[in-house]
């Protein structure tokens, strides 16, 4: 069964055409102007363990290369046409990836409350450790993004092949590890003794396919930051396919398969994880792509330059997952206590309300490789104006999305079963979450611009102090103390998304960003 990314986490052109519609070069996005070995943003003035630097002479790469930046300027809808381009993908990506939980939360919640709990609890974890990589592939996002808006696609090529390297020996390192540890893991989270056993099974099957997950991250990170969101949506609409029908064969034993339950769930996703990572490892290493590897007549070796460069903007955004990670499963440890029944309503109406968020996240992808680009043609101007743009439009759908949650709530919620107490305390909890959709909206866009401007030391500060200093407080005083229960947990969530939003925007309005260097 997939896991969902806390709202992250969470996703070349020979073959674009095959994807539909006009490839994102053919925009109307035109050149940069010229830059010098001075360039104020830094996307290529830096020599890369001692080569010489490869001059773009005046023309931007990605989606900034060939058109008129100041047309754009001057022609919002132009601007919005593009930033669309890099969303429907993401968005489409999404929105299958959660029709796919959505039907895995099915097929796990008619095996009982406790395999949801189990399948919800042991996902907590496995995003803290996911968190630490979700920082490389952060770093490699904005690299990419500025050298390819610098026209500079060799250095490119290199931060990919660098944080893949890095990514699979700690991968390596952390799948080992939690495999060891998943009993102590699975109670840390305090799971009850009936829901043990599961959450165990499915963390051990789940564990290895961790090595899996971060190539398949990395690879998605930089082609995103190039400019190409339709690859990656194309490989994962496979990789959905896949798990949803390893879910209906490995859970209940269709097809002379085995029914191995939750195991059968987390061993669909594993398996569903490497095909997925097999077709982008064979696409950027066959030279296809906007990010080509080579390995062939070429002997690999590590860039410490490069490297520190990613970490200097990854291990900001790695703190800030895992810190988030970490502080949600306090929160969730908070829930949990709630009981078996609370928690699977918990559990449930995440999952229901996932596709809501989906269209926030695409447009954060689409602020990040925008905002990165523009800055490397040393366009701050156009990275402000995409930021705002892209606000806008993820602000306008996630309000309508919101509408959905608190008008239908009880439709969404019987989905996933018919127990009325369950369906009835998630409905609930649903409205409350449907207010903060627009706040959502605003994080997610404002923090994917900084991230794409290197600004990620700004994020993980306002992220610590929001998810903990306002989520996991409110939820322990609303529910321990005031005795709220399960929509007093929710009312905490949905003040944090408001205070993030809040000092995101105010973070981005500021420009301090348009000065890093990356």
């Amino acid at each position: 069964m997939a896991e969902r990314s806390d709202r992250d986490d969470v996703l070349i052109d020979a073959d674009i055409s095959c994807c539909g519609g006009p490839a994102v070069d053919e925009l109307p996005w035109p050149g940069g102007r010229k830059r010098g070995s001075d360039e104020p943003n830094g996307a290529g003035a830096t020599e890369t363990a001692g080569e010489p630097v490869e001059e773009s002479h005046g023309a931007a790469g990605g989606i900034l290369s060939g058109a008129d930046l100041d047309e754009m300027m001057s022609h919002p809808s132009a601007m919005r046409k593009a930033i669309l381009a890099l969303a429907w993908p993401v968005v489409t990506e999404l929105v299958l990836q959660t029709v796919t939980q959505m039907a895995d939360m099915i097929m796990v919640g008619r095996l009982g409350a406790e395999c949801v709990a189990a399948v919800g609890l042991s996902n907590q974890p496995f995003r803290i450790i996911q968190g630490f990589f979700m920082g490389i592939g952060v770093g490699t996002t904005a690299l990419v993004a500025r050298f390819t808006g610098a026209g500079d696609k060799r250095r490119a090529n290199r931060v990919t092949a660098q944080s893949l390297a890095v990514g699979s020996i700690l991968a390596a390192l952390f799948a080992t590890l939690g495999y060891i540890f998943t009993p102590q893991l699975v109670r840390f989270m305090k799971a009850g003794p009936d829901v043990v056993p599961y959450a165990e099974s499915y963390m051990r099957v789940l564990m290895p396919g961790l090595f899996m997950l971060v190539i398949n991250m990395v690879t998605s990170s930089a082609l995103r930051g190039a400019g190409d969101t339709r690859y990656p949506m194309m490989v994962n609409i496979i990789l959905n396919l896949a798990n949803i029908l390893g879910n209906y064969i490995l859970i209940y034993g269709n097809f002379g398969a085995p029914a191995l339950g939750v195991t059968g769930a987390a061993l669909a996703t594993t398996v569903a994880r490497t095909i997925g990572t097999a077709m982008l490892l064979f696409h950027v290493v066959s030279g296809r792509g906007r990010i080509a590897i080579r390995t062939v007549g070429e002997r690999f070796r590590f860039d410490p330059d490069l490297i520190r460069r990613i970490f200097n903007v990854g291990l900001p955004a790695s703190l800030e997952r895992v810190s988030l990670s970490l502080g949600i499963s306090f929160y969730v440890r908070i829930v949990s206590a709630l009981g078996t029944a609370a928690y699977a309503a918990h559990a449930i109406a995440i999952n229901a309300e996932g596709i809501s968020y989906m269209p926030g996240f695409a447009f954060a992808v689409a602020a990040t490789t925008m905002v990165g680009q523009a800055l490397g043609a040393d366009r701050p101007d156009v990275a402000e104006r995409a930021g705002i743009e892209s606000w806008k439009m993820s602000a306008t759908v996630m309000g309508l999305m919101g509408v959905v949650l608190f008008v239908f709530p009880e439709a969404l919620m019987r989905l996933y079963g018919d127990d009325m107490e369950i369906i009835g305390m998630g409905a609930e909890v649903l409205r409350i979450m449907a207010v903060a959709q627009i706040p959502m909206a605003t994080s997610y866009v404002f923090v994917g611009a900084l991230r794409g401007a290197g600004d990620t030391r700004a994020v993980l500060i306002f992220t610590m102090a929001c998810v903990w200093g306002v989520r996991f407080c409110l939820a322990w005083l609303f529910v321990n103390v005031f005795g709220w229960g399960l929509p007093g947990a929710w009312y905490a969530m949905a003040i944090d998304w408001v205070a993030r939003g809040t000092v995101s925007a105010l973070r981005f309005r500021g420009g301090r960003w348009k000065q890093m260097r990356i």
